[in-house]
């Protein structure tokens, strides 16, 4: 288990928990629910806001809202 921020662009994983916060809930409206898959399309440079891939959709997230998805990496699934 690690955080959304730890995994490599393009590699595939399932959401396996949303940390406890203010945010959680806005977090769980965008899509990343538990057990849905994702992945991230883009990191912009300097620490700058993350473009992830949920299936039906694709949003940005700070760096800071990103670190309370906790993720496993899906093996075998690449784009």
């Amino acid at each position: 288990m690690k955080q959304l921020t730890a995994l490599p662009e393009n590699r595939w994983a399932r959401v396996l928990e949303i940390q406890p916060g203010r945010l959680a809930p806005r977090l769980v409206e965008m899509g990343f629910c538990k057990g849905s898959h994702v992945r991230i399309l883009y990191k912009a440079p300097f620490n700058g806001p993350l473009a992830i891939d949920l299936g039906a959709s694709s949003v940005a997230l700070r760096v800071n809202e990103a670190e309370l998805v906790l993720v496993e990496e899906v093996k075998g699934e690449e784009s």
